[in-house]
């Protein structure tokens, strides 16, 4: 849960705490700017074997073309940003859509163990990534095209900081970027948000971002199908005297329905980002039973002032409402509290949502036992054979 005060703060609260030194923008452009080309061209003719296999029966080479055509997709609808003055211009043209720039290099694969950029001294060549270690960042780039495909309204940039490229290093120093590769999201023409590295939890992270910020979300799903925004004490208002039309799951009367008001912010709020899916699919799980809206408290002084008028000051916080009365709050990020604050709701208003249930399976008792004890005994076969190999 974060304070007003801590989602106010600049955006670089969002870093490591490794990443809050101060960058030095001069050295990091003349460490980036002064990698050498040789060992640029020798990284670029790896190779693509070594890449694993992440489907079934689909051999290395096979992934390293269908990861290659997915980068292309990215690519196609990517514009490669060559100066300040342009990346201002396309951040003005594109309104209030949310823009997504992607600052990548060949040189550096940031998983969470690199230091940065602007720090490397020492022998230039051996601060380079091999092929090997850059496949985590080749990994997602390939994902990005989920991203993208999904996300029609979002408009993506690129900016490529290689070898012997000074002004691309320089745009970065300015950008405050100093690992790659760094996300940024902005939100008319501000910085609302970064995302650092390829590890693991890289592409959840952005797929986070882009649902948050840009409204979309997997197969074309968008937020705005299922979360009013809010955006002033009158929208408000006529909100809360709404009811939800019926659904195939729930046909609840208007007077036991709970409206649920999510008060978050739009810079620098990982929390309220972070917990936003569960929010989405709670909308859409409980449709016809409950209603959800979304206020920014940060996106303009209309929003600002109805944020001050609910007494909020930390955020995300929930305020449940049933026949247009608050009931109750929830302040946190925790999605499994917030659902059982809705569950909890539904069962004091006698309200059920239908819900499809498989039918299990008949068996006995006895045949149930047996299917389990061997189910478990291969489990531990199996976590033998990865322990001792054999």
């Amino acid at each position: 849960m974060a304070t007003i005060s801590a989602c106010m703060s600049r955006v670089a609260t969002a870093r490591p705490k490794a990443q809050f030194a101060k960058t030095n923008k001069a050295a990091f452009s003349k460490a980036a700017a002064a990698r050498t080309p040789a060992r640029s061209a020798s990284l670029k003719t790896k190779a693509s074997a070594s890449y694993q296999s992440s489907r079934p029966a689909e051999t290395p080479e096979e992934t390293a073309i269908r990861r290659a055509a997915e980068s292309a997709k990215v690519n196609e609808r990517a514009v490669a940003v060559r100066s300040l003055q342009e990346l201002d211009a396309l951040l003005i043209d594109a309104g209030d859509k949310l823009v997504m720039l992607s600052v990548e290099s060949d040189e550096e694969c940031d998983v969470g163990n690199m230091p940065d950029a602007w720090m490397v001294t020492g022998d230039k060549e051996s601060n380079l990534t091999t092929h090997q270690e850059r496949l985590p960042c080749i990994k997602l780039k390939s994902d990005l095209a989920r991203v993208a495909r999904d996300a029609p309204d979002v408009e993506f940039l690129t900016l490529d900081v290689n070898m012997g490229d000074r002004a691309a290093a320089d745009m970065a120093a300015a950008l405050g970027v100093t690992r790659f590769p760094t996300q940024q999201y902005y939100k008319n023409g501000e910085l609302v948000w970064e995302h650092i590295g390829a590890g693991s939890e890289a592409l959840a992270s952005i797929g986070e971002g882009v649902l948050y910020y840009g409204g979309d979300g997997a197969n074309g799903m968008r937020v705005s199908e299922h979360i009013q925004e809010v955006k002033s004490a009158a929208q408000y208002e006529d909100w809360k005297q709404q009811c939800a039309f019926p659904t195939e799951k729930a046909n609840v009367p208007c007077d036991k329905q709970l409206s649920i008001l999510d008060v978050s912010m739009l810079k620098s709020s990982p929390e309220c980002m972070h917990v936003f899916p569960a929010v989405v699919a709670l909308a859409k799980n409980t449709a016809g039973a409950t209603r959800f809206a979304r206020v920014q408290g940060d996106a303009d002084a209309d929003s600002a002032a109805l944020m001050k008028s609910l007494n909020v000051d930390r955020v995300p916080t929930f305020i449940f409402h049933i026949n247009g009365q608050e009931v109750d709050r929830y302040s946190g990020a925790d999605r499994m509290q917030l659902v059982g604050k809705v569950i909890e709701y539904q069962q004091k208003c006698g309200v059920k949502v239908n819900s499809q249930k498989r039918q299990r399976t008949k068996m006995s008792t006895a045949e149930a036992q047996r299917i389990a004890a061997e189910r478990r005994k291969e489990e531990a076969r199996i976590r033998a054979q990865n322990i001792f190999g054999n």
